[in-house]
């Protein structure tokens, strides 16, 4: 393919060479010109210069006529031809035209501008047909090699390049706009993994007579390697927290122990019982609380944008904060009244939280004060980059060393740290920034040396959600007759005396296999409590097995994991440690139970 700007070729054949240097003279400051007498010769210079333009040649020549020396270089050649003849020549003319050999002619003797206009227009056509060619096979590449799936729809939605549907809602709203669009679609699963495919529309081409270039890409590897990411970037924090949370554990079973053994020592002294049994009660409520919260955080899950408060999420990842340096650092609030909601993925939102709080503790050597503090910004032009307008602004700050200019320009980098090796690995800021920019925000940096660090998390304020309502209290439950499975022994033993303080009477087994065995026929069951994880055969499991043999039979499922691995569960689910009040409303809940005993 010729350069931009490159005169196109042109090839002159007539058997008078003065009739060649009259055609020379005539083109050649628009065109690049090759000359021969001879139709055979010309052959060769056909052969040996595929991007000769337009052919020009005389009809009458001894060697071979212009349409046969046409007709033989027409396999070697797309070049655009037009013959030169005389009256008498008619009718070859005619049917080099019908045949397709040539696409013009004039006569001799010839107009001047009129046959620089005829071959003006014979190039300008080659030059689009090379351009649509390439732009054929270009697009036939792409579509080969890329390994998208690419189609062009017209304004009607019908496809008109590629193999694929028609237009759908989401294309017809495309080819409406201006922008290109992007939509990320899970297609479920494929050869037992899940699948993500990005969609881009891209429209084109003028108003009345659009098109759109849509454009499929499979975007699982990307989405799982941002989930691997966003995962380790968890667990480190986790391991940060570890020696934190070790302490506190620690603390809250010596004031269980030591208030069972101070209960144990005053079983006839109500009061004081009272007392010690509740201080244990509500050490273990927050112990509870912790690893209820950890297995939260640390869980494995997709990314998903929710609209919240962020005083409220502050707040839920309050006791992670505080076990980063194991009561070390204390937590001052200054909270807007109340902040504006905004809408990211929460657990990014936490673990950018979580992050900033790790390096004010660092910055301070473990111990100061960490301030976080929410403001709503009706505007924040000049106060962050590129931002204008309403803004939440979330700030965390430290009474550290601070850091300099220089590295402040650097700490969003990836894998830049000023952290000892082996400490940290320079993806926190970077990860606090991306899931800034992805809500439409930034993220700002205050600091001066030997005066400390802070933060400032800026993010759009969008319209908050309605609250759902609080829960109502559950009704009383008549007394059932309830299968309990559970392998723990002394977590049975509890649940069972749990369900029988309320009335109801139970069977309890340890494993799976026995409680299939109890449902003998004439066993009487109302409900069936199972744990998650069991030898052989969990919780799910069993109750797969024990709707096939007791269709409608309802399943309570209680388990000591935030969350039941990947699968899908279609079950209600407790989860442990809980109370007599959680255990009856979860089963007031899955017996539909509102008001009255037995409904």
């Amino acid at each position: 393919m010729e350069k931009p700007g490159t005169p196109p070729l042109l090839l002159l054949v007539d058997d008078e060479r003065e009739i060649l240097v009259a055609l020379t003279d005539l083109l050649e400051d628009r065109y690049r010109v090759l000359a021969t007498t001879s139709p055979v010769e010309a052959l060769g210079l056909v052969a040996a210069n595929p991007d000769i333009a337009v052919i020009v040649s005389d009809q009458r020549m001894p060697e071979l006529t212009g349409s046969q020396f046409l007709g033989q270089a027409r396999p070697t050649t797309d070049a655009e031809a037009i013959l030169l003849t005389g009256y008498a020549d008619l009718s070859a003319v005619v049917a080099a035209l019908n045949d397709g050999a040539i696409s013009g002619y004039a006569n001799k003797p010839w107009d001047g501008d009129a046959l620089r206009a005829m071959i003006d227009a014979a190039a300008t056509r080659f030059a689009l047909r090379r351009a649509l060619a390439f732009e054929r096979a270009a697009f036939d590449g792409l579509m080969r090699s890329s390994g998208d799936h690419v189609v062009i729809l017209d304004h009607e939605g019908a496809v008109v390049r590629g193999d694929g549907a028609p237009a759908d809602f989401a294309d017809r709203a495309a080819l409406a706009g201006e922008a290109m669009a992007e939509e990320e679609r899970q297609d479920g699963e494929a050869g037992g993994g899940e699948r993500w495919t990005l969609v881009q529309r891209i429209p084109f081409g003028p108003t009345d007579r659009r098109f759109l270039l849509r454009i499929e890409r499979d975007d699982t590897e990307r989405r799982l390697a941002q989930r691997r990411r966003h995962q380790s970037e968890k667990l480190e924090a986790l391991g940060t927290l570890a020696g934190g949370i070790a302490h506190d554990f620690n603390n809250l079973l010596a004031a269980i122990l030591g208030n069972l053994e101070l209960a144990q020592r005053r079983i006839d002294d109500p009061v004081r019982l009272q007392r010690f049994l509740s201080a244990a009660r509500e050490a273990a409520g927050r112990g509870s609380a912790i690893t209820r919260r950890l297995l939260s955080f640390s869980r494995q899950r997709d990314l998903a944008a929710e609209t919240f408060h962020p005083d409220t999420a502050i707040r839920a990842v309050e006791e992670l904060i505080v076990r980063t340096a194991a009561g070390r650092i204390h937590l001052a609030y200054d909270f807007a009244d109340p902040a504006w909601a905004v809408r990211t993925d929460p657990g990014q939102f936490e673990l950018a939280l979580l992050n900033l709080a790790i390096n004010a503790r660092d910055a301070m050597g473990g111990q100061g004060i960490v301030s976080i503090a929410t403001a709503n910004i009706a505007d924040a032009t000049g106060m962050a980059p590129g931002l204008s307008g309403p803004f939440v602004r979330i700030s965390v700050g430290d009474t550290g060393t601070g850091i300099d200019d220089a590295l402040r320009e650097r700490v969003f980098e990836p894998f830049f740290t000023t952290k000892a090796q082996g400490v940290g690995t320079g993806l926190g800021l970077p990860m606090v920034r991306a899931m800034a920019r992805a809500a439409g925000g930034e993220v700002t940096i205050d600091s001066r040396l030997g005066e400390g660090t802070t933060v400032h998390l800026w993010l759009p304020p969008v319209a908050a959600e309605a609250l759902a309502a609080p829960a109502a209290a559950a009704g009383p439950v008549a007394p059932r007759h309830v299968l309990l499975v559970e392998d723990d022994a002394e977590v049975r033993h509890v649940v069972t005396a749990q369900l029988e303080a309320m009335g109801h009477h139970v069977t309890a087994c340890a494993t799976a296999d026995r409680a299939l065995a109890a449902l003998r026929p004439g066993y009487c069951c109302d409900l069936l409590i199972t744990d998650y994880a069991m030898p052989l055969l969990s919780g799910v499991e069993l109750a797969q097995r024990v709707h096939a043999c007791c269709p409608g039979l309802p399943v309570l499922l209680i388990t000591g994991f935030a969350e039941i691995g990947e699968r899908q569960v279609d079950l209600p689910v407790l989860t442990k440690p809980f109370s007599s009040d959680q255990l009856h409303a979860a089963i007031a809940g899955v017996l539909n139970v509102d008001s009255a005993p037995g409904g």
